[in-house]
């Protein structure tokens, strides 16, 4: 659960927040006897999985590096496998125009 925390937070970071220390990044949690969520806001203007050919869940798990080629060609640097890690690692991910649920 932290690594996936670790993950989504700093995407929303870097892309919501554009490394901008200005911007803000907002965490709220619930904790219960059998599950946490935590709600990730940030100032970014959202996305859609499909959308993220720069990233590894995006791609067929038969084609593990296929992102990367897209991140070549626009010039990003190495990575793109946050989203994924993080969705391996809890029980539900959820995504909003502006925040994202990680549920566990």
């Amino acid at each position: 659960m932290g690594q996936a925390f670790h993950e989504l937070l700093l995407n929303a970071v870097e892309w919501g927040g554009k490394l901008d220390p200005s911007r803000k990044v907002r965490i709220s949690y619930l904790r219960g006897n059998r599950m946490v969520l935590y709600r990730i806001a940030d100032p970014g203007p959202g996305f859609k999985f499909a959308e993220l050919e720069h990233a590894a869940i995006s791609h067929r798990a038969d084609e593990p590096t296929k992102h990367d080629e897209v991140r070549q060609q626009k010039g990003l640097r190495p990575g793109g496998f946050g989203l994924l890690l993080a969705k391996a690692n809890v029980d539900d991910l959820l995504t909003t125009k502006r925040k994202m649920k990680l549920c566990s």
